[in-house]
C-alpha cells in the first residue's frame, strides 16, 4: 500500500483546501498590482512584518527542511553544521542593508551598476540567473520528492508538477501575493516545523536520550563525518552566496523604509536560526530508528507525518509542507523573472511600455520551466543544486558587492574581470567535473579564491575610477516620505 492509500479523505482535504486559500489570497493580493514595479516590488511598500515574514517562508524552503535531512542522514550533526554558514554569511547582508537603502537602487545589479559601470550590472544579472535557475530546480525537486513518497508519481513527473504549481501562482500573484501569503505561512511553518514536528518525531523514537543513544559519537559530532575540504566548501558557498543573496536583497530595496528593512531581516535572522537551523534539523537523527530502509532523507518529513501523525493533523503538516515549497519557489521564480525583464532585456528597449513588462515577466516565469526542471533533473540532489548555483553566484558577487559597499579603491575593470571568473569557474566545475565525478573539492573554493585575487590585486595596480566610486554618495535614498 502507498503512502498516500494511508491518509483519509480528511487529511486530503485539508491539503487542497491549504493550497487553494493560499492560492486565492495570492490572487486577492494582485489586486494591488497595477503596474510592473507593483508586480517585482510590491510598490517598495512592504512593512517590517511583510519583509520579515517574507524572508521567513523563503530561508525556511526546499534546502533548510528538506535537502538539509539528507545531509545529516548520510553525515549526521556535521551536516547540520555545514547549514549554520546560512546565517554566518547573512550578517555581511545586514551590513550592506544601510548602503543598499541609501544608493536608491531597486536590486543588487543596479547597486552594482550604480557603484561600477552598465557592465558590472549586466555581468551581475547573469550570476543573478545562475544562483535562481539552480535554486528553482532545487524546490521543484523538492515537490517531485515529496509526491514521489506519498506514492502519487515518480520524482520525474513530481519535478514537473511542482514546477506547473508554483509558476501557475506566481504568475498571478507577483510579489505582493508572495508576501502576503509567506508571511501567513511563516507563523504556521515556525510552529509546524520548530515546535511540533521535532516533539512528535522524538516522542515516537522514545525521546531525545534513545535518539543520542542510537547514533554514534561520530555521528554526533558537529565537525567530523564530512571530509575537511568538503565543510570548507559547505562555509565557503554559504557565506558568500547567503552574504549577497538575492532574494533576502529583494526584500530589503523593496521595504517602505530602512527601519522597516533593517527589522524585518534582523527579525528573519534570529527566527530562522533557531527555527530552519537547529530545531527542524535535529528530527534527522532519528531516521535511522523509525524508518530503517530510507536512504533519502529528504523523503523522510512527508513518510513520518503520513504515517505517524493523527488525522487532520497530518493533512496539516503536509499542507504546510508543501506550502514551504510554494512559498521558496516562488520568491526565486519571482526574482528569475524580474532579473531577466528589468536588469536585462528593458536596458535594451527603454521606452518598452509597462504593460508589455508586465506581461513579459510572466511569460518568463512561464518560459523558464523548461531549463530549469532539466536542471533539477540532471543533478537530482536537493541539496547539491542549491549548492551550485548559490556557490557560484556568491564566488562572483560576494566580494564585489562587499568592496563596492566599503573599498572606494575597488577598480571597475577589475571587479568585472573577477565576476565572471569567480562565477564561472564555481558553476562549471560543480556542475561538469564535481556531479559528474563525486568530487569533495567544491568549485566555489577555486571561483572565489580567483575573484578575491583578481579584485585585490587588479585595483591595487589599477589606475584608482575617476567618479564611478563615489556615486553611491549622491543617489536619491530609497525612502518613501509616507
Amino acid at each position: 500500500m502507498s503512502i498516500i492509500e494511508q491518509m483519509s479523505w480528511i487529511d486530503l482535504l485539508v491539503v487542497a483546501v491549504y493550497v487553494i486559500g493560499m492560492a486565492l489570497i495570492g490572487v486577492y493580493a494582485s489586486k494591488k498590482i497595477k503596474n510592473s514595479k507593483d508586480f517585482t516590488s510590491a510598490g517598495q511598500q512592504l512593512s517590517w512584518q511583510l519583509v520579515a515574514g517574507s524572508t521567513i517562508a523563503t530561508c525556511m524552503g526546499g534546502n533548510m527542511v528538506m535537502g538539509k535531512y539528507d545531509l545529516i542522514h548520510q553525515f549526521g550533526l556535521s551536516g547540520m553544521t555545514t547549514a549554520l554558514f546560512w546565517w554566518v554569511g547573512w550578517i555581511f547582508l545586514l551590513l550592506m542593508t544601510k548602503k543598499f537603502r541609501k544608493s536608491g537602487a531597486t536590486s543588487i545589479p543596479t547597486f552594482l551598476e550604480q557603484r561600477y559601470n552598465p557592465a558590472t550590472k549586466k555581468i551581475c544579472s547573469y550570476c543573478v540567473l545562475i544562483t535562481v535557475i539552480s535554486s528553482c530546480a532545487g524546490i521543484f525537486l523538492s515537490v517531485g520528492t515529496i509526491l514521489e513518497a506519498l506514492g502519487i508519481c515518480n520524482r520525474t513527473v513530481g519535478t514537473w508538477v511542482g514546477a506547473a504549481i508554483i509558476i501557475g501562482f506566481t504568475i498571478f500573484s507577483g510579489l505582493w501575493g508572495v508576501a502576503i501569503t509567506d508571511t501567513i505561512q511563516a507563523v504556521i511553518l515556525a510552529i509546524c516545523f520548530g515546535i511540533v514536528f521535532p516533539l512528535a518525531v522524538f516522542h515516537t523514537a522514545g525521546g531525545w536520550e534513545n535518539v543520542v543513544a542510537a547514533n554514534p559519537p561520530e555521528r554526533l559530532n558537529l565537525f567530523t563525518g564530512i571530509a575537511p575540504i568538503t565543510m570548507v566548501g559547505w562555509a565557503v558557498s554559504y557565506s558568500l552566496s547567503v552574504g549577497a543573496d538575492p532574494t533576502f536583497a529583494q526584500r530589503i530595496f523593496s521595504a517602505k523604509s530602512t527601519k522597516d528593512a533593517v527589522l524585518g531581516q534582523g527579525i528573519a535572522w534570529v527566527v530562522t536560526l533557531l527555527v530552519a537551523g537547529i530545531l527542524s534539523a535535529l528530527p534527522a537523527l532519528a531516521i535511522p530508528q523509525i524508518f530503517p530502509d530510507l536512504t533519502v532523507g529528504s523523503e523522510f518529513a512527508p513518510r513520518y507525518i503520513v504515517t505517524y501523525m493523527p488525522v487532520l493533523v497530518s493533512g496539516l503538516m503536509l499542507a504546510a509542507l508543501m506550502g514551504l515549497m510554494l512559498t521558496s519557489g516562488d520568491s526565486y521564480l519571482l526574482l528569475l523573472a524580474s532579473t531577466i525583464t528589468d536588469d536585462i532585456i528593458r536596458p535594451k528597449r527603454p521606452n518598452m511600455s509597462d504593460k508589455r513588462t508586465l506581461l513579459l515577466t510572466r511569460l518568463v516565469c512561464v518560459a523558464s520551466a523548461g531549463v530549469i526542471c532539466a536542471m533539477a533533473l540532471y543533478v537530482d540532489e536537493i541539496y547539491q543544486l542549491f549548492k551550485t548555483g548559490g556557490g557560484a553566484y556568491g564566488a562572483g558577487v560576494f566580494l564585489p558587492l562587499l568592496l563596492g559597499c566599503f573599498w572606494k579603491r575597488a577598480n571597475t575593470k577589475a571587479i568585472n574581470l573577477a565576476m565572471v571568473v569567480g562565477c564561472v569557474t564555481s558553476f562549471c566545475f560543480d556542475l561538469f567535473l564535481k556531479v559528474p565525478l563525486q568530487l569533495d573539492m567544491d568549485g566555489c573554493i577555486l571561483g572565489a579564491g580567483l575573484c578575491l585575487v583578481i579584485c585585490v590585486v587588479g585595483s591595487l595596480l589599477a589606475p584608482k575610477d575617476q567618479g564611478q566610486s563615489v556615486t553611491l554618495e549622491h543617489q536619491k535614498p530609497l525612502e518613501n516620505p509616507s
